[in-house]
């Protein structure tokens, strides 16, 4: 019997939750044995359509983290005819008419919370997770370390987390072709070797760390190439303030946000990820890093040691200097290298988006067959 599910689509143009509701979104639509209803913010209904053209659409103009949801969500979903509701975050609406799972990502925002951020949003913010976590059927988490939090800050029910690892788009382990990596180099006036960082200027990103080890590197290994960021960082940025304020200048490029077929690009034109965050719920760079054969220097912490344990240079994120000797040795020691590249890639293999919705459905049959 088809299972009728309501997806809760409203952030779908997030950066991380975003990629994992479209992976959703595309697999769930694929498959005969689900009727996926979508709920989706006002104005985002064509995008809905194109990852899940079968998908049936409802919208809402509630914005998130707003008492509106509260009211307007649940009841959009009143009329609707379903069997069980998901929500790919922590704000679960009240007042859900029907069974719910929900996804925690991570928890990264009561460790770090953005700057300047109220103390009532951050009160909000538990009042939310532990009303998720008591009002689902089941939570899924997408890592060990996400699972561990969730029990030791709020004493979440081991019995009712299920651990359902993030995927990676197969397509990045095709390598463009030499001119088209060429033409990308070109277009943003990039120098090899490119150490690559994918992060948003967020606390836990630690890019200041970045910078010093960058700069450590350059001084004292001689370090050739540049320090290329993408994401919420660009060349107006505080960060590219402080790069010249380091003497880095034309070393340091901040591309912002850049189309994917360029991120997907750049991960094969670079030398090496340095992703050396103080949290992560996951760390899909350095899965996608993986999948593109390039090298990952990564944090010897949480979800980042559990995703790059025998396949990345873990390091001490607050180590300037350990984190520059290993820009220099991935740099240059090709054996290394190689090792690394082989095996990130057999990590990659083994964590596939088709997996996650796979095993995402059987956490919803899970779910119903307690009813």
């Amino acid at each position: 019997m088809a299972l009728r599910l309501a997806l809760d689509g409203r952030k779908l143009t997030d950066f991380g939750i975003g990629t994992y509701l479209r992976a959703l979104l595309r697999g769930l639509d694929a498959r005969t044995d689900v009727h996926l209803t979508v709920l989706a913010r006002s104005g985002h209904e064509e995008r809905v359509a194109s990852l899940a053209p079968r998908a049936r659409v409802i919208t809402t103009s509630a914005r998130g983290y707003s008492i509106a949801e509260h009211v307007q969500v649940p009841a959009a979903l009143w009329r609707e005819n379903v069997d069980l509701v998901h929500f790919p975050h922590y704000v679960a609406p009240q007042l859900i008419p029907r069974p719910m799972v929900v996804t925690v990502h991570d928890l990264i925002q009561l460790y770090y919370p953005p700057r300047n951020r109220p103390h009532l949003a951050r009160l909000y913010l538990r009042l939310m997770i532990g009303s998720a976590l008591r009002r689902a059927r089941r939570v899924i988490t997408v890592s060990r370390s996400s699972r561990r939090d969730l029990i030791n800050l709020f004493a979440a029910d081991p019995q009712r987390l299920v651990v359902v690892a993030n995927g990676v788009d197969p397509s990045l382990a095709q390598r463009p072709s030499k001119d088209d990596l060429e033409n990308l180099k070109a277009h943003y006036g990039l120098r090899s070797p490119l150490i690559l960082v994918v992060a948003n200027d967020k606390p836990h990103k630690n890019l200041d760390m970045v910078l010093r080890a960058y700069h450590l590197a350059v001084r004292q290994h001689r370090v050739p190439g540049q320090l290329v960021f993408l994401g919420g960082t660009d060349a107006e940025s505080r960060l590219a303030v402080r790069a010249e304020r380091l003497g880095l200048g034309g070393r340091v490029r901040f591309l912002g946000r850049v189309p994917r077929n360029h991120l997907y690009a750049l991960y094969h034109v670079s030398a090496v990820l340095l992703h050396v965050s103080l949290y992560e719920g996951f760390g899909l760079p350095v899965l996608e890093a993986m999948c593109a054969g390039l090298p990952v220097i990564t944090s010897n912490l949480g979800a980042m040691r559990e995703l790059g344990d025998g396949t990345a240079r873990l390091v001490n994120p607050l180590e300037v200097d350990e984190v520059a000797e290993a820009i220099e040795r991935v740099l240059v020691d090709d054996p290394l290298r190689r090792r690394m590249i082989e095996s990130g890639r057999k990590r990659a293999e083994n964590l596939s988006w088709e997996r996650m919705v796979e095993e995402t459905v059987a956490v919803y049959r899970m779910t119903l067959g307690e009813v």
